[in-house]
């Protein structure tokens, strides 16, 4: 994310501001956007409940026999539903988020105020990672004790670092939608990408052999594999590959957001 280019396009100049007066308006900002997530239920329920829910009701009250029986059927499921939680954060709180202050006026608001033009997008980031952050805490202990998932101190620490960077392409595809879309329809749309995402890329259950070779396409399937390296399983793919894929994702997504805010707001 180039902030200097937005500065540019929001009239700002990159140097005008103090580092000090950056810094606290960028804090500020940080602030407000978290606040915004607590005051919204409905992003609360789609980011941080449904997740816990989910894998309570799947993962272990429906298949928690097969994970018992198990130990990678139990790694499988966890997974699966921790790539849900990671990828829920970016895309509701950051794609919705921005086509809302978009159609309401306050992104433009905001551009010509004398803040760091980039301030509102990295708020919207942190919020979404400390989001993240949050999930995982409630769902790592629930797998350890209900979900029959067994894993180490070092598996458990390199979990929660790749989950809270794993957020970042997210965070760049909701940049792009909410950058094209407009806030009234901002969740269906982000709902219409992301459930085939979830379901098409294999990170819930085996998809039949002719689906299996469409998994590619879906960037859950290449964090999944992530995190498999990171709970000790054996990956399908080069974890070099999953971390070039996601990589040119976020860069993609981030460049033509950008583009597209810089000339139509």
């Amino acid at each position: 994310m180039n902030a200097e280019s937005l500065a540019v396009s929001a009239g700002i100049p990159a140097s005008s501001m103090p580092a000090g007066r950056a810094l606290r308006a960028y804090l500020v900002e940080t602030k407000y956007a978290f606040r915004a997530v607590l005051r919204a239920p409905v992003f609360l329920v789609l980011m941080i409940a449904m997740p816990i829910l989910m894998y309570l009701l799947i993962g272990i009250g429906v298949a928690g026999s097969q994970a018992a029986d198990d130990p990678k059927v139990a790694l499988f499921l966890f997974s699966g539903f921790l790539v849900f939680a990671v990828s829920s954060p970016g895309l509701f709180g950051f794609g919705i988020g921005l086509a809302v202050e978009r159609q309401s006026g306050v992104l433009n608001l905001k551009r010509v105020q004398p803040m760091p033009a980039a301030a509102c997008l990295l708020s919207k980031m942190i919020t979404a990672m400390a989001s993240t952050g949050l999930i995982i805490l409630l769902l790592i202990p629930l797998a350890l004790w209900l979900g029959h998932v067994h894993l180490s101190a070092g598996q458990i620490a390199n979990l929660v670092w790749v989950s809270m960077i794993g957020v970042l392409p997210f965070c760049s595809i909701g940049f792009l939608i909410g950058t094209i879309v407009s806030g009234t329809a901002a969740p269906g749309v982000v709902n219409v990408f992301l459930l085939p995402m979830l379901y098409l890329s294999g990170i819930f259950f085996p998809l039949p052999s002719m689906l299996q070779p469409q998994v590619f396409l879906w960037p859950t399937f290449y964090l999944n594999q992530i995190i498999w390296n990171a709970a000790g399983i054996e990956s399908v793919l080069d974890i070099k590959i999953s971390v070039a894929v996601l990589l040119g994702i976020t860069v993609l997504c981030t460049g033509l957001a950008t583009r597209r805010l810089s000339r139509v707001g």
